[in-house]
């Protein structure tokens, strides 16, 4: 039951950064609601109330002074907390940056080199993927109602996680793409080909080529002096 509560904690957390501003006083408002503490300065948020409380558990009342309380005021009131709830965004989330960034590396892995160009492309076909299926409908079935599934993530240490199944990802954008690269070969392939040159052209140079570069017999000499220190006599 503990770890249930906890649990609620932080999704009020959640809650009052997404629906507030994030300040201070929500933070020792939240303090106040568990140990009872009826100050009067700064209630939590309405918006917090209406949109999110719903879902939370009644919170244990505790005493104020005692070793609980104490210790959940010492977690929450931390100066280094505080300041990064002041900077918690009030209505973006990161969830969709990281999403975004995944697909990126579905489209250009890391452990794949792959030429200016090459990435450009990739790059650009991963932002045009996302922006045809980020804000896809949830799934239903024949009778209306909407899909769910189960998950236990293993940062939630056997907690359950209940996410909505999505519709099927499409691909609409690679057939707009295609017939619009036909066109342009069709009307005037001339034009095709110089945009594609220029595009070369365009290209930095490696990065290696940005070095100081020493002569090929200078550094075997420096290497093998280095080498000679460690030798035996």
């Amino acid at each position: 039951m503990a770890s249930v509560w906890i649990s609620d904690r932080q999704h009020q957390a959640a809650f009052t950064t997404m629906l507030t501003d994030a300040s201070q006083q929500e933070t020792v408002a939240s303090v106040d609601t568990v140990e009872s503490v009826d100050t009067g300065d700064q209630p939590l948020p309405s918006s917090t109330s209406d949109a999110g409380t719903q879902c939370f558990l009644k919170p244990p009342r505790w005493s104020h002074g005692s070793l609980a309380a104490v210790k959940l005021e010492n977690i929450m009131m931390r100066a280094a907390l505080l300041k990064d709830v002041r900077q918690l965004s009030p209505q973006h989330q990161t969830f969709s940056l990281e999403a975004y960034h995944s697909l990126i590396l579905h489209f250009a892995p890391k452990h794949t080199g792959f030429s200016y160009l090459g990435m450009y492309s990739r790059l650009l076909l991963a932002a045009l993927h996302y922006n045809h299926n980020a804000n896809r409908e949830t799934a239903r079935r024949s009778d209306g109602t909407e899909k769910y599934c189960v998950r236990y993530p293993r940062f939630r240490k056997g907690a359950h996680v209940v996410r909505p199944i999505k519709e099927a990802a499409s691909y609409g954008y690679a057939t707009s793409l295609m017939k619009a690269l036909r066109e342009s070969y069709a009307n005037s392939p001339a034009v095709l080909r110089e945009v594609g040159a220029n595009l070369s052209s365009d290209a930095p140079a490696p990065i290696a080529k940005s070095f100081e570069q020493i002569p090929k017999e200078e550094a075997i000499s420096l290497y093998l002096a280095r080498q000679s220190r460690f030798k035996k006599t």
